[in-house]
């Protein structure tokens, strides 16, 4: 089970830090980027306390513990196992030939229960290998210490990982559309 949290902290890192890099480029797009560099902008929010603005700015979206990019990160590990659980839906309900999510669809306590059922795993998946006790962090840790290599290389592994499970969710369309509901 170690190997399993771990191998899902190594995912949500790389994410993490593909959503640095995404937000670094977006600020060349940014226009309040450039215009907190103007010098009479600076000493206005420097008068108020802050010196560097964009710093400031980055700060508080790149905190690993509660930044902008850790909140979206631990977002998107919940929606690729949300695609999972909704990939193997429809593989049922393809095999099965039974129309089940018209059958969820028509009252909202049925619907309900649906959500629960496949938020839930997501949400205890989740805590226990990411968010308890801040657990991510000391993998942060352990992560930042490996070489430029391994980083590369696990990033790799969790691009591939993160298309497969878009390519499984993807396909599991397929497979209803082939078995006629």
């Amino acid at each position: 089970m170690k190997k399993i949290e771990w191998f899902w902290n190594i995912i949500y890192y790389q994410v993490y830090k593909f959503d640095l890099k995404c937000r670094e480029l977006f600020n060349y797009l940014n226009p309040f980027y450039f215009i907190n560099k103007i010098a009479a902008i600076k000493r206005y929010h420097a008068k108020h306390g802050v010196n560097d603005m964009n710093g400031f700015a980055n700060r508080i979206l790149n905190n690993p513990k509660s930044g902008i990019s850790s909140i979206w990160s631990g977002s998107f590990m919940g929606g690729l196992i949300v695609l999972v659980e909704y990939g193997i839906f429809n593989i049922v309900q393809g095999i099965t030939n039974l129309q089940l999510i018209q059958n969820i669809w028509k009252g909202s306590f049925n619907f309900t229960i649906y959500l629960i059922l496949l938020l839930l795993p997501t949400v205890l998946i989740n805590t226990s290998f990411l968010f308890r006790k801040d657990k991510y962090l000391n993998y942060f840790k352990e992560f930042e210490l490996m070489s430029k290599k391994e980083k590369t290389k696990y990033g790799w592994v969790s691009f591939f990982v993160i298309m497969f499970v878009f390519s499984f969710f993807i396909g599991s369309f397929l497979i209803l559309k082939t078995h006629k509901l």
